[in-house]
């Protein structure tokens, strides 16, 4: 129960606070000048197809947010979308598929978004891929209110809400509750959007998302603007402008204008309200999203409509149809009909008047109808019963458990008892044996009393023997004297190997001091295990893990020899890898490998000419990306195992040690190897004293083989539980066998 709730936190802080800073990062870098034109040339040195995709990615969100292209930006997509279909790699499809879907989002070509976020959602349901699914849904809802859609909107976000939830996935969550608060809010149900919104802004708050936090702000002061509380409206809405300052999120910072803008219009400053409107019109047209646009066109005509600016007002207000009809958006029609019966009724022109007030009511029927407003309810309400009887199967499963707790109390307190009996009948069964030990003893010590004076009479015929013992006599001082001597040197020789052993025992502490304890290691990744078990007290294995960024760098290392020789070693190594990661820099993992091979060789040369060939270590050095799940390797002779829904595959290092080398010989190649991990998977690395131990019917080593099938047989155990396992098989088969090396096998799930 404690591993799966690890398990649980580590996808938590992962993707609620990983993921958004990785996003934030991901806006920042695309805001840097002639930035594409880096991408460019970085798109035409790269060979990896996999690296080009997701650089073509980089390269139209550039010109998607930057410099106002969509065509260029679609562009560039289709070929990344072309790349990822070749090489046939589902991520990144998915991820291209998502990106295309977005930019027709935006330039309100929601037919194409709603294929490409559909066939994104299609392949995440076929590879299993619940994160995906969950965004895709969230996509489909926000294309689906766009469309003034409500019913499919809501449709779609309760089902990503309630995947999200399954996977503890806050990200979604907050998207979801966003977009549901929404929709509730457009359809009149306030306090239920609040309820929403302040879900999603608690989520933002604790993950530390300042877009969403300000997205949030925004929309709970649309609702107290919607129920009339203009001073709480404009409180969140001035909350929101300052966040959005902060981030320069200029979208935001439109719709934060718009907002604060209606709340002058309505406290009766047109003209301040104009002021708002015309800001956000500006922005709009920069970031060329047609929507908000419409949204700033028909404010504006409000302002101008109260400020007797009649003809600007009928101007801005047939743009808003214009691009109402382009985007096929029933609000905007609703609104602009509005503002059109409210201008021909100040012109007296009532018939007029009332026409365009039936077409607006037309409109909002369409927007808001009963049956929508039916069917959201209806999806709310199995949500919620979903949801409690969920609860109600946890409450009953953890009632169960404490049952279960219960009873192992009670047998726990029995086996004590029995124990605490058993154990006083062995006292009394020890007593009774040592009265008759002694009884035995006064006896046998009357019968020597009685041989002694049988002694003394036959003292007499012993007078030669007793010459003797005096020639023995002479010699027992010296005798004494000797063993006194080696009295002392046993003394002597026993302090000194307490002194080694204690200062071996010191050894054995710096050495772990200095190796990253199992509780720090596991908050990088989802779940791990280290089984560690040196042959002496200090051991010549060692690992190594330090966290930059987004990015973990973990190492594993078999020094030469074992004991305190070996262990000297190891420390060599920990002191290397962190200079070369943390002073020189070295990110690549073969770049790391050959400045330790060269410090090492260095350090271990006793002349120009002669090198130490029996000083070497194996060891492999690994880059996890937690973004991008994209893993980076380099071994030299330490095997490693991927284990992937069940199955296992070993990945070759390199044949090569670091250190050991004749005098002359060429230099060594190190080679980076990379690998696409998916959530779920295993990695180990083992030394090779567990697969050299000698052991089992025959007396043989371990071996590789048998190390995948434990490897196997463990696929659905969590850490703690293959730690257990894998101690119980390696002391199982080496049995009464000498342990001949240093033990380390690290299991890592990603």
């Amino acid at each position: 129960m404690l591993s799966f709730q690890m398990k649980e936190f580590f996808i938590m802080m992962f993707k609620n606070i990983l993921l958004p800073f990785y996003t934030t990062l991901c806006l920042y870098m695309f805001a840097q000048p002639q930035y594409a034109d880096s991408l460019l040339l970085k798109l035409y040195q790269e060979s990896n197809d996999s690296l080009r995709v997701l650089i073509l990615q980089k390269i139209a969100r550039i010109y998607e947010v930057n410099e106002n292209n969509p065509i260029l930006a679609e562009n560039y997509l289709l070929e990344a979308k072309r790349l990822a279909e070749s090489i046939k790699s589902n991520y990144l499809r998915m991820e291209i598929y998502t990106s295309l879907g977005v930019l027709h989002r935006n330039t309100s070509n929601y037919a194409n978004a709603l294929k490409f976020h559909n066939d994104a959602l299609n392949l995440a349901k076929e590879t299993d891929d619940k994160y995906q699914q969950a965004k895709s849904l969230n996509n489909l809802g926000v294309v689906y209110r766009r469309l003034d859609n409500h019913a499919y909107a809501s449709e779609y976000h309760l089902k990503a809400l309630k995947l999200s939830e399954e996977i503890v996935d806050t990200f979604n969550i907050s998207v979801a509750c966003n977009s549901l608060g929404n929709i509730f809010s457009l359809n009149g149900r306030y306090d239920e959007a609040l309820k929403y919104f302040q879900r999603a802004l608690y989520l933002s708050q604790q993950t530390h998302n300042l877009l969403g936090q300000a997205m949030n702000f925004n929309n709970i002061g649309e609702v107290y603007e919607f129920k009339g509380d203009f001073k709480k409206a404009k409180d969140y809405y001035s909350k929101s402008l300052d966040i959005n300052y902060q981030i320069n999120s200029q979208k935001g910072i439109a719709i934060n204008f718009n907002a604060l803008g209606k709340i002058e219009l309505y406290t009766g400053n047109p003209l301040r309200a104009k002021e708002y409107f015309t800001k956000a019109l500006e922005i709009d047209k920069k970031l060329n999203d047609k929507k908000f646009i419409a949204d700033s066109y028909i404010n504006l005509a409000r302002a101008q409509l109260q400020l007797t600016n009649d003809r600007s007002a009928n101007e801005n207000v047939y743009a808003c149809l214009r691009i109402a009809k382009e985007i096929k958006s029933l609000i905007h029609f609703q609104q602009a009909y509005e503002v059109l019966s409210d201008f021909y009724q100040k012109q007296n022109e009532f018939s007029k008047a009332l026409e365009f007030y039936k077409l607006a009511s037309s409109y909002k029927d369409s927007v808001l109808n009963e049956k929508n407003s039916r069917h959201i309810s209806t999806i709310q309400t199995l949500y919620e019963t979903e949801k409690k009887e969920n609860e109600i199967k946890l409450l009953l499963q953890q009632q169960e458990l404490k049952q279960q707790e219960i009873t192992r109390t009670k047998i726990q307190t029995y086996v004590l008892m029995i124990g605490l009996l058993l154990s006083g009948f062995m006292l009394l069964v020890v007593y009774f044996a040592l009265r008759d030990k002694r009884r035995t003893a006064e006896t046998l010590a009357k019968q020597l009393e009685e041989i002694e004076l049988k002694n003394v009479l036959l003292e007499e015929k012993n007078q030669e023997i007793e010459q003797k013992k005096l020639e023995i006599e002479k010699n027992k001082d010296f005798i004494e004297q000797k063993n006194k001597n080696l009295e002392e040197a046993y003394s002597i020789i026993e302090s000194y190997i307490q002194k080694i052993t204690d200062s071996i025992r010191y050894a054995e502490r710096i050495q772990e001091s200095i190796q990253p304890p199992v509780s720090i290691v596991k908050k990088q990744f989802s779940d791990t295990f280290i089984f560690n078990r040196p042959k002496d007290i200090v051991s010549g294995d060692f690992y190594w893990m330090l966290p930059k960024g987004n990015k973990v760098f973990f190492a594993l290392a078999d020094c030469t020899g074992h004991g305190v020789p070996g262990a000297f070693m190891s420390i060599i190594g920990i002191d290397l890898i962190n200079q070369a990661v943390n002073q020189h820099l070295l990110y690549k993992t073969d770049d790391i490998l050959s400045f330790i091979d060269k410090q090492l060789i260095k350090r271990l040369s006793k002349s120009k000419n002669e090198m130490i060939l029996k000083d070497s270590m194996d060891i492999a050095v690994c880059v996890f990306d937690k973004e991008t799940y994209l893993l980076e390797y380099t071994s030299a002779l330490i095997p490693l195992f991927l284990q992937r829904n069940g199955d296992v595959q070993e990945l070759k290092p390199d044949f090569v040690t670091l250190g050991a080398k004749l005098a002359g010989s060429s230099s060594k190649n190190f080679t980076v190897k990379s690998l696409k991990l998916t959530p779920g998977d295993w990695l180990y690395l083992t030394s090779d004293g567990y697969l050299d131990q000698l052991g089992g019917e025959n007396n043989k080593k371990f071996m590789r083989s048998r190390l995948k099938e434990q490897l196997i047989l463990t696929s659905g155990m969590d850490g703690v539980s293959k730690c257990t396992h894998f101690e119980k098989t390696f002391l199982s088969w080496m049995k009464r066998n000498e342990q001949i090396d240093d033990v380390l096998l690290w299991g890592i799930k990603f």
